[in-house]
């Protein structure tokens, strides 16, 4: 029982040392599996309890305390948020209970894919949440391009992509996830054609080798004037006659 400890912390006036104690006990419970069960309500419920009291143990301590207690009550604020968006669209799976406001938002993107006529809803909710807690705008931008991917929204994808024409991240993201998502040749090209910086040749070669494109990897290390990667080109990839492509340029 850790309410003794407390206990006597305050008699001591150690107000810090009292509200960590409760914020250990809120880690402790953030370590279990979350199900959403009877079991799983209770626990958020008293995650809810020893953040409040972590809280106002904090404020009791005052200057000292400030950071610790802007931390809980944005904690609570984010616990609090997380509850009303599974009200809202009646589903756990929207945003289960988390200390991340990034894997938060992560959720509820993804959750846009099983309820396709509510997305317009669902996206202005994660950016509201963005908002609120400040997310920087590339981190958005990654989690977007990770949500969007991993829960084989695609068009939603290409949409996003095409939103802005000189993205925060760039083009590489949107190449890579659709990469990674086994997508045509056709949709991976969208986004690589979209990299025509000076800077750009190194990644789009790196892109096309990583889609097994190898004609195209060729072409850009001819473009580079990079032999060896040419002669990397050559080494793994299956087809004789881009060898033989090969073999032209690095003899010539």
């Amino acid at each position: 029982d850790f309410k003794p400890l407390i206990n006597i912390l305050l008699r001591r006036q150690k107000y810090l040392e009292a509200g960590l104690q409760m914020s250990k006990r809120v880690a402790a419970l953030n370590r279990t599996s979350p199900h959403y069960s009877t079991t799983s309500n209770d626990r958020e419920k008293l995650k809810i309890e020893y953040l409040t009291e972590a809280s106002r143990l904090f404020e009791l301590g005052g200057k000292e305390c400030v950071f610790q207690k802007s931390c809980t009550d944005e904690q609570l604020d984010l616990l609090a948020d997380q509850e009303q968006l599974r009200r809202t669209y009646g589903a756990y799976e929207v945003a289960p209970p988390s200390s991340s406001v990034t894997s938060t938002i992560l959720s509820i993107l993804k959750f846009a894919a099983s309820e396709p006529r509510s997305a317009h809803r669902i996206f202005a909710d994660a950016d509201k949440m963005a908002k609120k807690y400040k997310v920087p705008e590339k981190r958005l931008w990654y989690v977007k391009v990770r949500a969007f991917s991993e829960s084989g929204q695609w068009p939603v994808l290409r949409n996003f992509a095409d939103s802005r024409s000189k993205p925060p991240i760039g083009m590489k993201p949107f190449a890579l996830a659709a990469i990674k998502g086994g997508q045509s040749e056709v949709e991976i090209m969208h986004y690589i054609n979209r990299m025509q910086g000076q800077a750009d040749g190194e990644d789009r070669y790196d892109l096309f080798c990583e889609a097994g494109l190898w004609k195209r990897a060729l072409e850009e290390a001819v473009k580079l004037g990079d032999g060896r990667r040419i002669a990397h080109v050559r080494s793994v990839c299956n087809s004789p006659d881009i060898q033989r492509l090969c073999d032209k340029y690095i003899i010539g």
